[in-house]
């Protein structure tokens, strides 16, 4: 994997890229506590697929995909760092990427996948999401791996 896409995320690094389930505000207030100001974003150098069996996907690095976008969180507080690692569950490292807000490249820390073996080689399906998806994901996965409160 090339170093230059993403490096182990230090605690300082506030920003957050979010890719799939987490642009959605119906999804991203049930983790987090405090309100952000948001942005859409683009990175480059990951692909968003799909994972076996759920309706969320995973980032995966991708050195010749087409920029891929998302949202970025500005700031988010640790406490809401620790309530989305464990959202995230052990299935995703947190890491520091590089992300373009406005044609400005900021630092961000985004979840790649660890699970590797449940991924499918097939990219996920916003539209599809939004149509079918989130109502099913907020009913399960995000019922279900919920910070406690």
């Amino acid at each position: 994997m090339p170093e230059e896409n993403f490096v182990a995320a230090p605690r300082a690094t506030r920003h957050v890229f979010a890719y799939g389930s987490l642009m959605y505000p119906a999804v991203w207030s049930r983790v987090v506590r405090g309100q952000y100001r948001s942005q859409p974003a683009t990175v480059k150098g990951f692909r968003r697929v799909c994972v076996d069996g759920h309706e969320h996907p995973a980032l995966v690095v991708a050195p010749l995909a087409a920029p891929l976008t998302g949202v970025i969180y500005f700031d988010v507080g640790s406490d809401d760092l620790a309530r989305l690692d464990h959202f995230e569950t052990s299935n995703y490292a947190r890491v520091l990427i590089a992300a373009t807000v406005n044609g400005d490249a900021i630092a961000a820390e985004a979840y790649l996948a660890l699970n590797v073996e449940a991924l499918i080689d097939r990219d996920w399906d916003v539209a599809h999401f939004e149509q079918t998806g989130l109502s099913r994901f907020l009913a399960g996965y995000a019922t279900d791996n919920a910070p406690p409160a």
